[in-house]
């Protein structure tokens, strides 16, 4: 009745959409296949794109994880990993131990690591420990910060591609 593959490797899931571009697959997350099936390629900037939520009963975990969105990110759990978007948004309740890289940051909740970020906001109800490079800063009254702030010269010294930021050590 029931038969064994040979192979180990699980089957990966295609989109259920039969004219999705290929091109599309190519930047699923090989930990989770079935996460990103139909990521949209990058808009222009001034267009909106997606917005993915990340939920206040979630905690994500993992050794060398990046959780990366085409449009817009909310953290409202917990993630021990990197993040990156078009734009984060680390609510009040998020927590976030690692690099969050994006044009724009907005901290409302906890964040342990490097931001990078074209614009960061920490709001009065953020606690950061960590460096800041940005090009444009603000921070609420009432922000907890513990840390150093760096602004290049250049926009693209950021380095936004969370693959470049790998290289830097997370705090303890």
């Amino acid at each position: 009745m029931f038969t064994r593959s040979s192979s180990a490797e699980p089957k990966r899931l295609e989109p259920m959409n039969s004219n999705s571009n290929t091109n599309a697959n190519a930047n699923t997350n090989t930990n989770n296949p079935g996460a990103n099936l139909n990521v949209p390629q990058r808009r222009p900037t001034g267009e909106p794109g997606p917005k993915s939520v990340i939920g206040n009963d979630l905690k994500i975990i993992g050794q060398g994880l990046k959780i990366i969105s085409q449009g817009t990110l909310q953290v409202d759990g917990e993630i021990e990993g990197d993040v990156g978007g078009a734009e984060v948004i680390i609510g009040e309740k998020g927590r976030v131990t690692g690099t969050v890289a994006a044009e724009r940051v907005i901290v409302r909740g906890q964040i342990s690591g490097v931001i990078r970020g074209v614009t960061v906001t920490l709001q009065a109800s953020s606690k950061v420990e960590g460096d800041i490079h940005h090009m444009s800063l603000a921070i609420e009254q009432g922000a907890e910060f513990d840390g150093r702030c760096r602004r290049p010269a250049d926009a693209g010294e950021l380095n936004l591609n969370l693959e470049a930021a790998a290289g830097q050590p997370r705090p303890n």
